[in-house]
Formats: structure tokens, C-alpha cells, sequence
């Protein structure tokens, strides 16, 4: 016998009073559409959202109270914006005000219950009103437990399988909680901890004292969730519940598990922060958290075998839904919700059952599609803080995303890493998502109430690193739909004081003309009249007053953004410590003057720039694959193949991992100038400009060993080097003294029949030769997946390879030895080191087993011959 499904729904349930615009649609259907409807919402919006399970398959009996208006007192008044036309064709309102007003919450129980039934899998969902009566009354939520008795001496039939709470504000308090919350004398009672399930937002708990980050990055949001949840002690019992979830806006979600001893799992877009899917779509519209409450029942009452995990991404495929379509009123009759967008469309076969309009993938993957992810819960409690980050841990190695970034666009569905987007600036540098984020976050605030003077903040790093860019892209990303207008101006251009008054005047213009003026500053630290930030006195009186002197009249200048980018002061603290110097410097007046220009930003950010900046960084190809794929569909729009670029994996591979390029940007560019790719539909190594025009622009030793990927450190190579020649010396002594031909040769003789030599005998050519070898594991590792690193202790080193994969690797490796040898002269013939002679200059499909052994064997050691702090690592997430 199949098992049925039962739905109980009970909690408070606010009267909403929805305003909406005077301009509405005005077909004859519509005309006579009323200006404010009263609609249920808390859990009368979750009642509407499920209803359509009773005519699911399997069948869903759905028990709730009526959720009738009863009175004409609203909970909350929300004024809604004027319509606009959604995807399907339906107008769609968006919140403009919402104001919550003093009235209680009505809420209530089912009033009629079927007996209870051991063959029924029982959901009761309460939906949490937050008010004094439904955290204080629990007289009626008990009544409905005992009802479901069938024999008082178990009380545990009077329990549902599954108990989803939503809480809101105050938390754990009242006797509700008190009775379902774990603990000895509930679990005494019958009640099963392990049934509960609680839903809160991360504001509510911002708002209980936890100091939780508003969406800096990912990343921070997991160490302030690990640090700071167990922070406020009278919310204990419910860091401490079995089921916790908590809601990060429509972006992110962590589950906690507080009774058993495992890592939370962060389950997040990697294409948002929080907030940023509200801003992109219909702001904060009433009912998301009882959409995705409505998800995760549906799939915890509905699916066969119970997945919390499962729930949470229905969940939030409903949030995002209602977020997405809004308020959608067609007339007087119509529900205020579109249950089919949100929820879904329902299927009667009986197998697939709810086919989800918004689930449907697009060319680039599902738009809703979540990445999973398991919080490093002790190595964050126990470890600095900045010291991991997602991108590291869900792939290892940076440069495999830098090379789909660059072939296949950041929108690949492949590119599951976080990614931040500010308009056109694209960034997956922790450091850097949460520098801009913060910069965002500021550029926000500022908007947020009249100003009458500029806002200014300081730009630094070196030259080429993109500050002039990055500064202007965070400012529209921040003043998007805003009419804002970007204005540059050169200070080590301007001839005099009055050129500076000119530009003043051409930013007050632009204030004039109703424009946001969006202003940047190139070399603010230059020199002036033989003083050193001679211009910086000139500066002052705007950044400090929002006034500006013309002519003898004092000007207001207006609101605005100031950003002042530094060419020869190269980071924050440099400036800092100038203006520190006043004791020994012999220029007090520009000491004084960096002094209150400090005192005057309310920002500042150091660029990181394009280039390596010490031997740890392995983020830098990260920072120019951006940058690189948009120059080369500039330059070369014909290696475009639908959002694919073609180009030469050496190439790539040079051109995003050479540690340093001498101009930044400026230089990558200028090579991919003069590179031969005018009608080329792929970019191959042949384009290439030559070695002494690359010179211009890189070290081209360097480019040369990034063709092959990330070249093996410097400081391990010899070594590497060394033990392979020793890992084919122990193979060939052991294969020659196997053969029955060899009996009573002693391996003195063995090794000199067959040239093997140690390393401190070894011929110089042949030390390159292993040298060079050395260089190339990297790169036959990529080949499987895989990656050389520093040893990182959250991740599990590789020790063994499958077959399949030696044979790969091996199958490379002859590859390379075989064009070693080609490009030093060697010919085929019997083995010769003067005559650079050998038998074995061909295919690897050419080979005899036993010499096709020899590479497999030096493959094989690659785990072995490394020092102790490298290890080989499989790309992908830790696990």
C-alpha cells in the first residue's frame, strides 16, 4: 500500500491591504479592476501557493484554517508601483512603500482533522507572525496535537512526521517554542527533535545582535556565520535545533545541522551576492519567505524519499519565482500571486509532476541553479580570517577557470565559481569582490539622502592595473537607472589653477543639466608648480566644503562622486606614511596637504594590477581573463564561434600565466596588436609576434615556460629533475636484470650497458633533458584534471592514478621527448649520445610494450618524486 501524503497548515496569517496605482491595465475585462485589494498573506499565502497538491499525484490532503478576512484592519498597507508587463504578458506591480501598522496577526489551526494514520506521512507547517499573541498562545496549536491522538498512552501519534517552522522576530520566545523546541522534557513527551525544521532570514538574525555581513563576499558571509551564530546566548536552542535554514535574500542559503557534529552547507548563486537578486529583478516583494516555506514543504510532503537538500533548492526556486513575477492582479477574482509562475506547472502523468516554467534550462545552463558547498566549519574556527577562499576550494586550480573564462565567456555554465559583477567589471578575487563590494556599499549609502558635496574616494596601484576602469564600473553598476554622466580629467595635463576651475566648472554643469557627475582624476599625485602633490591644495576646498572659487565667487559644486586615481604613489599605506614624515621632511606644506586630503576620502581602493605580485599569488590569471577575452573578440572577432573563442592552448597559456606584463594592460594589448590575426578563425602559436618584439612587453623566458601552464617552482625543479632520472635508472635495473639474458651480470655492468648514469655523472644535456621533463608534469596533470600545488591541507592528495590515466599521461610525455629530441638534431638509428642517434624516435602506437612501460613508469612516480610540501591535487570541489 502506497503511502498518502497530509498537509497541515496553521500560524499567522496578516491581513494585507495591496494599493495599487490609479494607471492600471485597461481592457474590458479589467476596467472595473478595484484600486486596493485585501489579500492573506503569512500563511494563507502558503495555504494558496500549495493548494494545487490536492490534485497532485500522488494526492496531497491539505488541512487549514479558512483564512477569511475578518475584519477591515490591516496588518500592513503596501503601495504598489505602476505596472509593467511581464514575460507572459501580465502586468506586474512592484512594492513602492510598505508599512507595517500596530495590529495583531489573526491566526489560527485547521478546526477539522482527520484520525490520525500510520500509513500517512504528516507536514505541519506554522508560519511564525511574529506577534505577542502568536508567541505567547499556544493553547490552540496544543489543541491541534491532541486532537490527532488515537491513544493517549502514545503521545507520539500526536506529533507530525515533519514540523517546518517558520520564525520571525522576536526568536525563541514563547511557549510555542517552548514546546517543540529540543529538549529533555518535550522529547519525554513524545516529540522527536529530529522532526523540526526552522526557517529564519539572516536578517532577522542581524537583528538579534548576530553580526552577520550583508554581501561582501561568500566567503565572509561563511566565517561570520561560524563565528558569530553561537554569539548571542539566549538563541542557543536554536543553534542547537536539528534543522536550521537560513535565508540570504534570493541569492544564497546555509543549512546547519546543530545537533549532529557536520560542516553547514552553504548552498549559493555564483553569479550574486546578497541583495543583488532583488535589485535585478522586483526589489523585496511581500511573500518570499513563504515561497520558498511553500518549496521546501511541497518537496518534503511530495517526494518519495525525504532530502533536505532537495527542499532547500525547491525552496528556492519558488522564492525566486515570486520575486521574479511579483504582484500580477488581472481583476477582482484573480489571486495577487501567479501559484503557476512561482510554484510551478502541474503535470497529472503521475511521474514527472511539476514541470517548472522557471526551471527550464537556457542555452547557459539553469538560471537558478545553485552550488553546494560544505563549510569548513573547524579550519575557519580555528584559522585567520581571509586565509580560504570558495573559488580555491571548489577548484583548486585558478587557471583552469582562467582559461574557460577566456574560451567560453563568464557565463558558461562550466564557470562554477563565485563571480561578482560590477557592469562591465567582473571579478572572482575574494580580496577584490569583497574590496568592491564594500566601495558598492558606500556609493549606496550615499545615494540614499540628499548631498551638497561630493562623495571621494582614492584609487592606487601601479600603472596598467585598471583603476580608471574599475572605478567608473562600480559607479554605474551603483547608479544604475539613474541619469549619471562619467567625466575624466588628467591632472598632470592641466597647465595651471585655472584649468582645475574649469574642470570644476564642467562637473557643476553637468549637476546643473540633472546629471549625476561621475568624476575621475587621473594623477592626483602629481607634481605642480616644483611642489610635490602640488595639486592637492587646489583639491581641498571641494572635498571638504562641496565649493569651489571662480572668478572671486564662491560656487557650490554639488553632489557627485570624486575618484582620484595615483600614478606615482602606488598604495594607501604609501601616501599614509608620507604623510607621517612631517618630523623629517623638508616639505611640511604638501605633508600637511596629503594629511587633509586623507581626512577628506571616504574610500579608498589598491588595485592588485595584472601582474604577479609575489609567488603565492596564483590568482593573477584570474584577474586578466576578463580583460583577455574582451580584447581578443575586439581585435579578432573572427575567432568568435558562437560565445567560444579558438585559440591555441600554449598560447592561452602564455599569455594569462607570464608572471608579469612590463605596462599592465597597455602591454597586453599592444602584443595582441601585433600578433597576425586579421581573418584568423584560430589563434595558433605561429600569430605570435617574435622574440624580440614580445621582449618589449614581457620577459619572454618567462612566456616561453608559461606555454606550458604553470611552470614548476623554481626551487623544486633540479630535484624533480634529479629523481626522475632516478625513477628510470630503478626501472631499467630492474627490467635488465629480470631477463634470463642478463643472469650473472651484476648491476655495475647492467648500468653501463644501457648509459645509466646518477645525477652527480649525469651528462649536462641530459639533466636538461630531465629538466625539461620536469617542466611538463604540470601540464600532463591538466590532461586528467589535475593540478601540482603547495600542500593545502583541506584537500586530499593524489597518491595513485587509474590506468586510463597513465596511459595519457604517458602517451604526452612521449610526445614531448619526441620533440625534444627533434628540435635538438636527433635522427633515427641505434643509440648514440655523440652520434644524437636513437631507436625510439617515433609514435607511441610504434612502440613495443616494454619501451612504452619506461613512460608509463615516470608518470607514475609523479606522486612520489615530489618534496613533502607539494602534493598533486584533482580539480574540483574538496571532497
Amino acid at each position: 500500500m502506497s503511502l498518502s501524503r497530509e498537509l497541515l497548515i496553521a500560524g499567522a496569517a496578516p491581513q494585507d491591504l495591496f494599493l495599487f496605482p490609479d494607471a492600471q491595465p485597461t481592457s474590458d475585462q479589467e476596467a472595473s479592476s478595484p484600486r486596493t485589494v485585501w489579500f492573506k498573506g503569512g500563511a494563507g499565502l502558503v495555504h494558496h501557493l500549495l493548494k494545487p497538491l490536492e490534485q497532485s499525484i500522488p494526492k496531497v490532503e491539505i488541512h487549514a484554517p479558512e483564512f477569511k478576512i475578518t475584519s477591515w484592519s490591516p496588518s500592513s498597507l503596501i503601495e504598489l508601483s505602476d505596472y509593467t508587463i511581464n514575460d507572459s504578458g501580465q502586468p506586474t506591480f512592484t512594492p513602492k512603500h510598505q508599512r507595517r501598522l500596530e495590529n495583531n496577526d489573526l491566526w489560527d489551526v485547521p478546526q477539522r482533522l482527520p484520525p490520525y494514520s500510520h500509513d500517512k506521512r504528516t507536514v505541519l507547517v506554522y508560519q511564525d507572525g511574529g506577534s505577542s499573541v502568536a508567541k505567547k498562545d499556544s493553547r490552540a496549536f496544543s489543541s491541534l496535537i491532541e486532537s490527532r491522538s488515537l491513544q493517549r498512552a502514545r503521545p507520539e501519534l500526536s506529533w507530525p512526521d515533519y514540523f517546518i517552522y517558520h520564525m520571525s522576530r522576536p526568536l525563541c520566545e514563547g511557549h510555542l517554542w517552548d514546546n517543540v523546541r529540543p529538549s529533555p522534557r518535550n522529547k519525554q513527551a513524545g516529540w522527536d527533535p529530529e522532526r523540526l525544521v526552522v526557517v529564519v532570514r539572516a536578517d532577522d538574525l542581524r537583528a538579534e545582535g548576530i553580526q552577520l555581513s550583508h554581501g561582501l563576499s561568500w566567503e565572509k558571509t561563511c566565517e561570520d556565520f561560524v563565528k558569530q551564530l553561537g554569539s548571542v546566548g539566549k538563541l542557543v536552542t536554536l543553534v542547537t535545533c536539528p534543522h536550521l535554514i537560513v535565508l540570504f535574500g534570493c541569492d544564497g542559503v546555509i543549512y546547519h545541522r546543530g545537533l549532529e557534529v557536520a560542516e553547514p552547507i552553504l548552498f549559493f548563486d555564483p553569479l550574486r551576492s546578497e541583495g543583488q537578486f532583488y535589485r535585478e529583478n522586483l526589489k523585496d516583494v511581500p511573500g518570499v519567505m513563504e515561497a520558498f516555506v511553500a518549496g521546501f514543504a511541497k518537496e518534503v510532503v511530495w517526494a518519495n524519499t525525504v532530502d533536505y537538500e532537495k527542499a532547500v533548492k525547491a525552496g528556492f526556486r519558488a522564492s525566486r519565482g515570486l520575486s521574479r513575477r511579483g504582484i500580477s492582479k488581472q481583476d477582482k477574482y484573480h489571486s495577487l500571486y501567479d501559484t503557476q509562475s512561482i510554484m510551478g506547472k502541474f503535470n497529472n502523468n503521475g511521474r514527472t509532476g511539476w514541470v517548472r516554467d522557471h526551471q527550464i534550462q537556457c542555452a547557459d545552463g539553469d538560471p537558478d541553479a545553485l552550488i553546494r558547498f560544505d563549510i569548513p566549519s573547524d579550519g575557519i574556527g580555528a584559522g585567520d580570517e581571509n586565509s580560504w577562499s570558495l573559488l580555491d576550494d571548489l577548484v583548486g586550480d585558478p587557471a583552469e577557470i582562467a582559461r574557460k573564462i577566456v574560451t567560453e565567456g563568464t557565463h558558461s555554465a562550466k564557470i562554477e565559481v563565485p563571480l561578482r559583477r560590477f557592469n562591465q567589471l567582473e571579478l572572482f578575487d575574494r580580496k577584490e569582490i569583497e574590496l568592491f563590494q564594500t566601495l558598492f556599499n558606500g556609493l549606496d549609502e550615499y545615494l540614499a539622502t540628499p548631498q551638497t558635496k561630493p562623495l571621494s574616494i582614492a584609487f592606487f596601484g601601479p600603472r596598467g592595473s585598471g583603476k580608471s576602469f574599475a572605478a567608473l564600473q562600480v559607479a554605474e553598476s551603483a547608479f544604475a537607472g539613474r541619469h549619471a554622466r562619467q567625466l575624466r580629467f588628467d591632472l598632470s595635463q592641466f597647465k595651471s589653477q585655472e584649468d582645475l576651475v574649469e574642470a570644476f566648472h564642467r562637473v557643476r554643469d553637468c549637476t546643473l543639466e540633472g546629471f549625476i557627475p561621475l568624476v575621475y582624476f587621473n594623477n592626483f599625485d602629481a607634481d605642480f608648480n616644483g611642489s610635490q602633490f602640488g595639486w592637492l591644495p587646489y583639491l581641498l576646498p571641494v572635498l571638504s566644503s562641496g565649493r569651489f572659487s571662480s572668478g572671486g565667487v564662491d560656487r557650490p559644486i554639488g553632489s557627485g562622486v570624486f575618484f582620484f586615481g595615483a600614478n606615482a604613489t602606488k598604495t594607501y599605506a604609501h601616501l599614509q606614511r608620507f604623510a607621517d614624515k612631517l618630523s623629517s621632511t623638508s616639505n611640511p606644506k604638501s605633508v600637511r596637504a596629503v594629511r587633509e586630503f586623507l581626512g577628506c576620502l571616504q574610500g579608498f581602493v589598491n588595485m592588485v594590477g595584472f601582474n604577479r605580485i609575489s609567488t603565492a599569488d596564483r590568482l593573477y590569471p584570474l584577474r586578466r581573463a576578463v580583460a583577455l577575452r574582451a580584447l581578443l573578440a575586439e581585435r579578432a572577432p573572427g575567432l568568435k564561434s558562437g560565445n567560444r573563442i579558438n585559440i591555441d592552448e600554449s598560447v592561452l597559456n602564455a599569455l594569462l600565466i607570464v608572471p608579469e606584463y612590463r605596462q599592465g594592460i597597455r602591454s597586453l594589448s599592444s602584443i595582441l596588436g601585433m600578433c597576425r590575426l586579421n581573418n584568423e578563425r584560430h589563434f595558433q602559436r605561429a600569430a605570435l609576434p617574435p622574440h624580440s618584439q614580445l621582449e618589449l612587453h614581457v620577459k619572454y623566458e618567462d612566456f616561453k615556460d608559461a606555454m606550458r601552464g604553470f611552470p614548476v617552482p623554481k626551487e623544486i625543479r633540479d630535484l624533480l629533475a634529479e629523481r626522475l632520472n632516478q625513477a628510470y635508472i630503478d626501472h631499467k635495473r630492474r627490467t635488465e636484470l629480470s631477463k634470463p639474458e642478463n643472469r650473472g651480470k651484476s648491476q655495475e655492468q647492467i648500468d653501463v650497458e644501457h648509459f645509466l648514469k646518477p645525477w652527480d655523472r649525469l651528462e649536462e644535456n641530459y639533466r636538461e633533458s630531465n629538466r625539461e621533463h620536469a617542466d611538463a608534469i604540470p601540464e600532463k596533470l591538466c590532461m586528467i584534471y589535475c593540478f601540482l600545488s603547495e600542500r593545502k591541507d583541506n584537500r586530499k592528495p593524489v597518491t595513485s592514478f587509474t590506468e586510463e590515466e597513465i596511459d595519457v599521461m604517458a602517451q604526452a610525455e612521449k610526445a614531448r621527448w619526441n620533440s625534444e629530441r627533434l628540435q635538438r638534431q636527433w635522427r633515427t638509428g641505434k643509440r648514440s649520445a655523440n652520434q644524437r642517434t636513437t631507436p625510439f624516435l617515433m609514435p607511441w602506437e610504434d612502440l613495443d610494450e616494454e619501451v612504452k612501460d619506461l613512460d608509463r613508469i615516470l608518470v607514475r612516480s609523479y606522486p612520489d618524486i615530489l618534496p613533502e610540501d607539494y602534493a598533486i591535487y584533482r580539480m574540483g570541489p574538496i571532497g
